[in-house]
């Protein structure tokens, strides 16, 4: 059945004037629900229950003993009309809505001008639920659904804890939309759990320090603009090898689009209220319909005046589409800043104790794509000079390990070359399998991308340096 759209609002009610008319069992449900809000509330009725006596002896309610008369309602800010007598109740709604009081007929909605839903209480904190006078049962369920749930006792203490220090974080905090990234930041963070187990003084302790690290962040120059969206590098998977620049454009970011292979601890850098998608390309996935709507997403976000993060591992422009993006920003006149992040081609063999360069061995590496290693006729791998380079790292390539060696080897590229091949670079479960061209194809099966596979006598400087390890520490021992 059609329902009216109630506008939800909270009252101040302390010292203002409330009519209630009636004095039994409806009426001391509304009691109980206006008393704590500090209104003065008369009650009109020849007689009254003994609970409701019980709050006129205490003096905080009056009763005047009489059946209703339209002067009751002179100078009361909101009416309540709780009788048993339904053509009582619609005579006081029609009274107090002519006049433009607040007005309600319990159980009535057809004779009302707001409702008084079901409230759920702790400390400071309210939540109100309304079925838009539907179904008062149901609503009732779902407070006591939330009680028990959600609007436990903690959280009550929380809001008291957070509101006692409201006036210390704006006089600290003086921009509005950092204090807001700073609340969500100390919800979000463990002060709710140890004001909940150790009590105020360690929770405020814990407090503080945020507040003290959001002052220095406040301080610093605003030199992240709305005006652009930002092209960063997240490095090769150790979160803590992003740059400063790139954390710092994080904390400030609203929208954060990262890739597959974006470590996801980075995106806790971000604000509570950013939003973060998903924008990566999973194997298998056809591109270039993908990379397009990239596009427009961060044109789009980019228009309605976001700070916009591309957030991409390793560097953005190493082969990580980068100059696609910016191209398509600067064809849409958005502007945009590149922030250089270290690429896997690099760290993945540093990680493995691997230097792409190495005096008397090798003065000069390349990095190859590997998923351009196909079959097809004219690929884009310069193959001669893959073979030739002295250090030569293909990424994106394990899944096309063996075609990658048949050409290098085709290319007179020596079969006893060492090859590395470094799985998860950089990340705890980092794993690096050696060999040669002849043999590396065999050795390999167990390894799986994300792979840099690196190609050069570099590769004997690790077996050197952990021979040199073991030795150290067996001479120690």
């Amino acid at each position: 059945m059609p329902y009216t759209h109630y506008h939800p609002v909270y009252l101040h009610l302390t010292g203002r004037a409330i009519t209630l008319v009636g004095g039994g069992f409806v009426a001391i449900e509304k009691l109980n629900s206006l008393i704590p809000t500090g209104a003065r509330i008369t009650v009109v009725s020849p007689e009254i229950s003994p609970e409701v006596q019980a709050w006129v002896s205490e003096g905080t309610i009056t009763w005047i003993p009489r059946a209703f008369e339209p002067r009751d309602i002179d100078g009361a800010f909101m009416v309540i009309a709780a009788t048993n007598n339904p053509e009582v109740n619609a005579w006081v709604y029609k009274l107090g809505n002519a006049a433009q009081k607040l007005t309600n007929s319990v159980d009535d909605p057809v004779n009302c001008n707001f409702i008084m839903a079901a409230i759920a209480k702790s400390g400071p904190m309210q939540v109100a639920i309304s079925s838009a006078g539907c179904s008062p049962a149901l609503a009732q369920r779902v407070r006591n659904r939330i009680v028990s749930e959600i609007l436990t006792e903690n959280v009550g203490a929380l809001a008291e804890f957070l509101g006692d220090r409201r006036p210390e974080v704006k006089a600290t905090l003086p921009s509005y939309k950092i204090r807001q990234r700073f609340w969500e930041q100390v919800i979000d963070s463990k002060v709710p759990h140890v004001l909940a187990s150790q009590g105020e003084e360690a929770a405020d302790a814990e407090f503080r320090s945020m507040l003290r690290r959001a002052a220095v962040i406040a301080a610093e120059p605003q030199s992240v603009d709305p005006q652009k969206v930002y092209i960063v590098g997240a490095g090769p998977g150790d979160p803590g090898l992003i740059t400063v620049r790139a954390a710092e454009i994080l904390r400030r970011a609203d929208v954060v689009l990262y890739d597959r292979l974006v470590n996801p601890i980075l995106l806790g850098y971000a604000p509570p209220g950013a939003e973060c998608i998903y924008a990566g390309k999973d194997r298998g996935t056809p591109g270039r319909g993908r990379q397009q709507s990239i596009h427009d997403q961060l044109i789009a976000h980019a228009q309605r005046g976001k700070v916009v993060v591309r957030l991409k591992g390793g560097d953005p422009f190493v082969f990580g589409r980068g100059g696609e993006e910016i191209l398509a920003l600067a064809q849409a006149g958005i502007a945009f800043e590149v922030v250089p992040g270290i690429s896997s081609a690099v760290a993945a063999a540093e990680a493995a104790f691997i230097p792409v360069t190495h005096r008397g061995i090798s003065t000069a590496f390349a990095v190859f794509a590997g998923q351009e290693a196909d079959d097809k006729a004219g690929d884009g791998i310069p193959w001669a000079a893959a073979a030739a380079i002295p250090t030569a790292v293909f990424l994106m390539g394990v899944e096309r390990l063996p075609l990658i060696v048949e050409r290098l080897l085709e290319y007179g590229r020596d079969p006893s070359t060492p090859v590395a091949i470094v799985s998860n670079g950089t990340l705890p479960n980092q794993t690096v399998v050696t060999g040669t061209l002849e043999d590396i194809v065999s050795l390999a099966t167990e390894c799986v991308p994300p792979a840099a596979i690196i190609i050069g006598e570099v590769v004997r400087v690790r077996e050197k340096a952990l021979a040199l390890a073991v030795q150290v520490v067996a001479s120690a021992a």
